[in-house]
């Protein structure tokens, strides 16, 4: 079995079936195999200690052994086990004057081929034991080695289960010599011991198979889990370039505009005050409708341009001291010649005391604005819109509220999205872009604030602006 089954195998390298496999469908298994064998590398990397586990194990077994083996060959023993477990552990962590040096890093095949190399040795150094000492060692010394090259091997289980090259490098170099060794012993000649380490091993390779399977199944949903994470980051990323890209295009085509706009306005307005002539009666009333046109047309783009400044974050804030009830008042007096012509009434109520705001005058008065002649082009004749001010959680909240036509539960989210009209048969012939609700969000919580809509249809609606404490000062 090997440990790239669940990603590589499984894909065609040749034939007809290739020339019909996606070339995004193999990459991202590519991608995904990779990403399996980084993390089968790291386990193993982690692991690293229970591989220095051989080294006391050894220490022990020479200790237990010594009357039967010579001093200089437990010597050997002793220091060929600890050059193997001081190569690995420089291998995996480095060499420790050198360690987090920004050196180049090894990719996952040539890590996962160093665990095998060195899991081989160490086995090995199990099973060349077995080989030199069996002969020499008593009945009880040969069981004690025996039990312990086993239990090394059921510990490597999870130590080395995955990646099993490497697992079955280490067994297969101390479990056939062990077997052998056992097997060539007088008191075994009916090879029924040797049989029954061999049955051992069998169990522990099925075991190691087995947990390395559930083992790769965790590793390829975690890989194939990072790729779609990493999939989706790049796709944000990209989404948030096009979105900029789109804004500063906006922009640039609203700022463009304005000035041929500028001009058209400019000279319907000499042409409607005949300054260099009279005009005839029907040609003097279509000045006044290509000055309102533009007049609108210009609104529009400067609504545009505020807001794709906005989205493209290209707005800063210039704090001033502001008085709250001053700039409502302010704002309630530019916004009454339009709602007169609805026969609507306008009021509004502050609850004392109120504080100082170290704000962008400009950017509130804007918000302001845009929340006042929406409630008032969605309010019918006769209905009312109102401002109240009020202290909330240490803040200021601005409320302003009508008796419109409202919003569904539905759609509050979307009627705060630029250029969203929503589908309503009462709103079908008021003007606008859908700029003045989202363009009031940005300039609020470019202040730190928020802005919240609550809405009933057919009975109105109330959008609240907090402003947060950091921007209040005591009057």
């Amino acid at each position: 079995m090997s440990q790239y089954i669940p990603i590589t195998d499984t894909l065609p390298e040749s034939g007809p079936a290739a020339a019909t496999t996606p070339p995004q469908a193999a990459e991202r298994a590519d991608a995904v195999g990779e990403r399996i064998r980084s993390h089968q590398a790291q386990f193993l990397s982690d692991r690293v200690l229970s591989g220095a586990a051989n080294l006391p194990a050894v220490i022990i077994t020479s200790f237990a052994i010594r009357s039967s083996v010579p001093l200089s060959w437990i010597e050997l023993w002793i220091a060929v086990t600890a050059a193997i477990v001081a190569g690995l552990g420089i291998s995996v962590r480095g060499l420790p004057w050198r360690r987090g040096d920004g050196g180049p890093e090894r990719s996952p095949r040539r890590r996962l081929a160093t665990h095998c190399l060195f899991a081989t040795m160490l086995g090995a150094v199990w099973g060349g034991a077995c080989l030199a000492f069996g002969p020499r060692l008593t009945h009880d010394q040969m069981m004690l080695l025996t039990v312990i090259v086993l239990a090394c091997n059921a510990a490597c289980v999870s130590a080395l289960g995955a990646y099993l090259p490497a697992f079955f490098g280490y067994c297969i170099a101390s479990f056939l010599p062990l077997a052998y060794v056992n097997f060539l012993r007088p008191e075994h000649e009916s090879g029924e011991f040797t049989l029954l380490i061999l049955l051992y091993m069998l169990t522990t390779w099925f075991n190691s198979t087995s947990h390395s399977k559930h083992f790769l199944a965790a590793l390829t949903l975690r890989a194939e889990n990072e790729l779609l994470a990493d999939n989706v980051s790049r796709a944000d990323a990209a989404l948030v370039a096009a979105t900029r890209s789109k804004w500063d295009t906006l922009a640039h085509l609203s700022h463009e505009l304005r000035t041929p706009m500028t001009a058209i306005i400019g000279f319907s307005e000499l042409m409607r005050d005949q300054l260099f002539g009279p005009l005839s009666e029907r040609y003097h009333a279509y000045t006044h409708h290509i000055y309102d046109s533009g007049r609108h047309a210009l609104d529009l783009i400067d609504a545009i341009l505020e807001v794709s400044r906005a989205e493209a974050g290209q707005l800063s804030l210039s704090a001033s001291e502001i008085v709250p009830s001053t700039l409502v008042e302010e704002c309630l007096r530019m916004v009454e010649h339009g709602a007169s012509l609805k026969h609507q009434t306008l009021d509004s109520r502050i609850v004392q005391p109120m504080p100082l705001l170290m704000a962008d005058q400009m950017m509130l008065r804007q918000a302001l604005l845009n929340l006042l002649s929406n409630a008032i082009k969605y309010t019918p004749e006769g209905g009312r819109v109102g401002v109240a001010l009020q202290m909330a959680d240490g803040g200021l909240d601005i409320k302003v509220s009508d008796t419109g036509v409202g919003i569904a539960a539905g759609d509050l989210e979307r009627c705060l999205e630029p250029f969203v009209r929503l589908d309503n048969p009462h709103t079908a012939g008021v003007e606008g872009a859908g700029l003045g609700l989202p363009l009031a969000k940005h300039l609020v919580e470019l202040h730190g604030g928020s802005l919240a809509i609550a809405s009933t249809p057919g009975r109105g609606t109330c959008v609240t602006v907090h402003l947060p404490p950091e921007l209040c000062r005591a009057a």
